[in-house]
């Protein structure tokens, strides 16, 4: 989950450079480890220490090692300065430009062999608009003046110089935070030891042994309260440690432990439906800080927003539930944490399935209706922007704008994901394809083909069209649902047009409840083209029509009734239709008198009027009744009929 600020120009130069202009010497080399030992301060930016790099030559040969890490931003604002480098504990010298430090080797390191790279430096890293307010920020919440980190996309080397590729996960990360002894820190992994040291300081190590990508390293630093609880997982033999850095004077404290307590149930949820939690042999947590909003999925510790950390909406009124943000950074440790999107073009990979994640959590753990009510939501938002691909191609992926759509990725990402959901229509197969996907590519990087191949390996399916019109196409389809029924057959026309001229058509299924005098029942047709005519033996007299009654699809419709002028039936005929003040009951020849009785109901099955009939044409009056659709029955000896007649 990315905070949504407006974006400066010169962010947007930067971010290009960093996309279409990352040093290739960069890939000949792949990260090992990442061993951070900062002086972080909760109150100020400034931080000074240094970044050791043991990696594996991958390349024929290393002859400059190159690692971002940005010199100057804003001037006297956010920059950082090299002190000094070592490349196997012997110093070298090195250059530090256009936000990387390059570091020319004596002699060429050989393929398959591995070195360390040790940087020590110092500057203020600052949050600012040119770096999307990622880096260092700063606040004061409740008299707690803290410190804390966001870097996602590409914003970790405002404050550490590191390898930012997705591609290249460390296999390991250990972090020494050096502060002052009233402060506890957060970060990766588990807390292996706090050191007292002189002058007031305390030295705290934390170590993760599970690969992590350079954007999900952070930490959080201030004079906040430790709480620890566990959390079960299924199976009954095995749970997880759960930090958290509080604010226990916050007014919202209380919402905040009731946010932990169901982050329980989450993680037990999750680990149900899509795989054991991934991290749980170290443990998963919260640092809560000062923003009002925004979260982001640091890997083993998310770092949230006071409000934000909230299950139980009150705060926002009835029509909101926030549980979302945390269902969403939870799931973010299955979907961009443990499998990561190869590239910043398959941000759905992350943000898309997190936010399904959200959908899931309602489901199960609160109910279908505010399930059903987040997925509207989220159709009603989409439907206001009607263009747009959630793939991010080339071509738009320099503006981060765009790869944080909220749109597209937050509400149109889990939207598709729920077509997709309907399309395998079985729950334990679609949840199979996610287990199955984050298994072959675990503690790796995967593409968004990546994912199309596993769903198609595991449910038999063909997704072709589905990626092509939901992923990599635009917009959204438009029913135009027109129905009849003559006797006891329905026929149902459906034609298509599409919210953009990029997609033309979208091949689906679509569900329609039939509704009748006794009951309802939903039938499912597919559209391949984009005019379809269905006929359907229904003997029921149809009342009306629903499309897409549990809203699976996200569309746009409008259903037009058709009512025969002439509804002829074996046993008899009703004239005029529509009528004014009364219709006329004709029985067929052959049809006995005695035992004849004909009944009229409302839409709802409410019966109205009967009366026997006593001739082969018989006149009932209708004035009585308001002007609509209408249900008549016939009943005579052991045949009984029915048809519709509307009151005009």
């Amino acid at each position: 989950m990315k905070k949504l600020v407006i974006l400066t120009v010169s962010f947007l130069i930067l971010f290009a450079q960093f996309v279409f202009s990352q040093n290739i010497l960069e890939n000949k080399y792949d990260v090992k480890q990442y061993i951070l030992d900062l002086q972080i301060s909760n109150s100020s930016t400034v931080i000074s220490g240094n970044v050791i790099i043991n990696a594996n030559v991958t390349s024929t040969s290393l002859d400059t090692f190159v690692v971002d890490l940005i010199d100057t931003i804003v001037v006297g604002q956010t920059y950082m300065v090299v002190d000094s480098v070592f490349i196997n504990g012997v110093s070298n010298t090195f250059q530090h430009h256009n936000d990387l430090i390059f570091i020319p080797m004596a002699t060429a390191i050989p393929q398959n062999q591995t070195f360390s790279a040790q940087i020590y430096y110092h500057g203020n890293g600052t949050a600012n608009s040119q770096t999307n307010y990622n880096g260092i920020s700063k606040y004061n919440y409740t008299g707690k003046i803290h410190t804390f980190t966001f870097s996602e996309p590409t914003w970790s080397k405002v404050w550490w110089p590191c390898k930012q590729d997705l591609k290249d996960k460390a296999d390991s990360v250990t972090f020494y935070i050096t502060t002052n002894a009233t402060n506890k820190s957060g970060s990766n992994g588990i807390l292996k030891s706090t050191e007292s040291l002189p002058g007031g300081k305390v030295k705290y190590k934390w170590v993760s042994k599970y690969p992590t990508d350079f954007y999900l390293i952070s930490f959080t630093v201030g004079p906040l309260t430790e709480y620890i609880t566990y959390a079960p997982l299924p199976g009954g033999t095995d749970s997880v440690l759960l930090q958290n850095l509080l604010f226990p004077s916050s007014s919202y404290y209380q919402t905040h432990l009731k946010a932990i307590n169901k982050t329980k149930q989450l993680l037990y949820l999750f680990s149900e439906l899509i795989g054991t939690y991934p991290f749980k042999d170290e443990k998963y947590g919260y640092c809560v800080v000062g923003s009002q909003l925004g979260a982001m999925e640091h890997q083993t510790m998310c770092t949230i927003g006071y409000q934000a950390m909230d299950t139980t909406s009150t705060m926002y009124g009835v029509n909101t539930y926030y549980v979302w943000y945390v269902a969403h950074e939870l799931g973010h440790q299955w979907f961009g944490n443990y499998v990561t999107c190869s590239k910043w073009n398959y941000i759905w990979l992350s943000e898309g399935f997190a936010s399904y994640m959200e959908y899931v959590a309602l489901q199960n753990l609160e109910s279908q209706t505010k399930a059903d009510y987040w997925i509207q939501e989220a159709h009603n938002e989409i439907i206001l922007v009607p263009g747009g691909s959630v793939y991010v191609p080339d071509s738009l992926v320099a503006d981060e704008n765009n790869v944080f759509d909220y749109i597209l990725e937050y509400k149109k990402g889990p939207s598709i994901l729920h077509i997709m959901r309907y399309e395998i229509n079985n729950d334990s197969l679609f949840f199979a394809v996610l287990k199955n996907y984050l298994s072959t590519y675990a503690y790796s990087v995967a593409s968004a083909d990546d994912f199309k191949q596993i769903a198609e390996s595991t449910t038999g399916i063909n997704f072709s069209d589905y990626f092509n019109q939901w992923y990599y196409g635009e917009g959204y389809p438009i029913f135009n649902v027109n129905w009849n029924q003559n006797n006891d057959t329905l026929t149902i026309t459906s034609n298509q047009t599409t919210s953009t001229a990029i997609t033309t058509l979208f091949k689906t299924h679509f569900d329609l409840k039939i509704n009748y005098v006794t009951g309802d029942t939903i039938i499912r047709l597919f559209q391949g083209s984009n005019n379809e005519t269905y006929k359907i033996y229904f003997p029921e007299p149809v009342t009306s029509i629903e499309f897409d009654p549990h809203f699976w699809l996200l569309q746009s419709n409008s259903i037009t009734t058709g009512i025969e002028k002439n509804n002829i039936f074996s046993s008899f005929e009703v004239f005029p239709n529509p009528a004014k003040d009364k219709i006329t009951i004709k029985l067929k020849q052959g049809i006995k008198l005695n035992n004849t009785i004909i009944s009229i109901f409302d839409i709802q099955g409410q019966l109205l009027l009967q009366q026997a009939i006593k001739l082969e044409k018989t006149e009932i009056n209708i004035n009585g009744l308001t002007n609509g659709v209408y249900i008549l029955k016939l009943n005579s000896n052991d045949k009984t009929e029915v048809t519709k007649f509307v009151k005009e």
